[in-house]
């Protein structure tokens, strides 16, 4: 009885799979990139550490969309002060610039405004496929990766 209760279980999920099941799109179908960010600054002699950035990191997602929109989800935690660990969900535009700073040696990044274009900020993410890695110095580390989604 127990083998034949094994072989209809995987006859249904053979079945199942031959049937197919749609794949799960949390924001949609519209997004032409997807990127994700990082920045870890663990260097408390550092200024910029200390005193740009502050002790801890950020993390952050975006898709961009075909329609000149950006969906982003953002954490940032802070190893001093009162701040602590924050989230936050955002919601704008994007399009692309000149990089003002070129952290992973790339001319162009993505920006967005949460504000519908009254401020712009550059989000140090290339406007380029792939994996990037830049060490900006002993304890502070930045990665990016950005991936274009074919046809849209």
């Amino acid at each position: 009885m127990r083998k034949l209760f094994v072989l209809l279980a995987i006859g249904a999920a053979i079945a199942v799979g031959a049937i197919g099941v749609p794949a799960a799109g949390a924001y949609g179908n519209t997004a032409v990139y997807q990127a994700t960010a990082s920045l870890n600054c663990d260097n408390k002699t550092s200024p910029f550490c200390t005193q740009v950035v502050g002790l801890g990191g950020e993390w952050e997602w975006f898709a961009f969309n075909n329609d000149g929109t950006v969906d982003a989800t953002m954490t940032f935690c802070s190893h001093e002060g009162v701040f602590g660990a924050f989230h936050m969900n955002g919601d704008g535009i994007w399009t692309t610039g000149p990089a003002q700073i070129p952290v992973f040696g790339v001319s162009t990044d993505f920006y967005v405004s949460f504000d519908n274009g009254a401020t712009w900020e550059d989000t140090t993410i290339p406007f380029a496929t792939g994996h990037f890695a830049a060490k900006l110095g002993p304890g502070i580390s930045a990665e990016a990766q950005v991936t274009h989604i074919p046809g849209r």
